[in-house]
């Protein structure tokens, strides 16, 4: 599997459900992107014009089959600022669990 994540214009997220869900996606991780530090002066340069607020970050799951293809759907219906696609390996995930063999049995 793959996870992808972009970042999209705010304007932009009623786009991205109507071609996720086209995709047959059943759903994906919504965030704010924050805004990178700025100096004062990159502050005061930035304020009249900034879209900072208004980009959110989405990330979704994919089988690797259908990553070309969904990748391309997105890119041509939304128009995120960025995409990224990142390998999701499910074996790092079960071997993040807890061993349970270390937990006191009174909790």
């Amino acid at each position: 599997m793959k996870i992808i994540e972009a970042v999209i214009m705010r304007s932009n997220l009623d786009d991205f459900c109507r071609c996720v869900r086209q995709l047959g996606v059943l759903g994906f991780d919504l965030s704010e992107e924050q805004p990178q530090l700025l100096d004062c002066q990159q502050l005061a340069e930035a304020a009249p014009t900034s879209n900072i607020a208004a980009r959110l970050k989405v990330d979704f799951a994919v089988f690797d089959e259908q990553t070309k293809s969904v990748v391309h759907a997105v890119l041509e219906s939304v128009h995120p600022d960025s995409i990224g696609i990142f390998k999701f390996d499910q074996d790092t995930r079960d071997g993040s669990t807890t061993d349970r063999s270390s937990i006191p049995s009174d909790l």
